[in-house]
């Protein structure tokens, strides 16, 4: 019973990669070859770029027009047979969530099989002196037109669920994760808009400026269970 114990510590510990360095330890019993190493990387991208805001009856307009995010580890979290396992990979690349062409990142191998209750993570984090999440847009209203900047920058963790997932030899799979942009607008109201702080005529949202607004879109990100779909190549 002690050895199973140990056993299965050491399998846990050994499954954890980064972006730079493969994992090359042995699964199935036996030492992988190249065309055993099935490879795994994330994608994300942005959906709804023209929210709404309530204003009394009416609706008014807020329409991202840029935007990025600095995704600094992933992390792929299931149950295999009953036994929790844990993959994550740094990453440096900044993404634009804007693109027609999605950036793949935090690239690691991970053993054929079956996985379940399967929990995909992205966090973002400062990079440098830039936020972990910046988008940029314009507020209108039909009679205020403002431009306005969310800057989210602390550590944050976009989190995604999936269903069982067969991961096969010889395969590279890619989980697409998708923010909806509406988080961003749906708990705010035209008149926390019209009422916020202007920096230069601009309406910054960030932890230092209109910070109320800022909790309300930070809380909202934090607690969205986010959309992601797992293409196999």
């Amino acid at each position: 019973m002690r050895h199973s114990i140990l056993l299965s510590v050491a399998i846990i510990l050994g499954l954890t990669v980064t972006s730079c360095k493969k994992n090359d330890n042995s699964y199935n019993g036996n030492t992988p070859t190249a065309a055993q190493k099935p490879q795994m990387n994330y994608q994300l991208v942005a959906a709804n770029p023209n929210g709404s805001v309530q204003k009394g009856t009416a609706v008014a307009n807020l329409q991202w027009t840029t935007g990025f995010a600095n995704p600094s580890m992933v992390k792929f979290e299931a149950k295999q047979g009953g036994t929790e396992i844990e993959y994550k990979s740094t990453t440096d690349q900044q993404i634009d969530l804007m693109s027609s062409v999605a950036l793949t990142f935090g690239n690691f191998t991970i053993p054929p099989g079956t996985y379940d209750e399967i929990e995909l993570k992205i966090e973002l984090d400062k990079r440098g002196s830039g936020p972990a999440l910046q988008l940029s847009g314009q507020y209108s209203d039909g009679t205020t037109t403002l431009p306005v900047l969310v800057q989210i920058d602390e550590n944050i963790e976009i989190k995604t669920e999936l269903e069982d997932v067969i991961i096969t030899d010889n395969s590279s799979f890619t989980a697409v994760t998708t923010i909806d942009l509406d988080i961003f607008t749906s708990n705010l109201t035209t008149a926390q808009i019209l009422n916020a702080t202007l920096t230069n005529g601009t309406l910054v949202i960030s932890s230092h400026s209109n910070k109320a607004l800022y909790l309300a879109i930070v809380n909202s990100f934090r607690n969205k269970r986010h959309h992601c779909e797992f293409h196999h190549h």
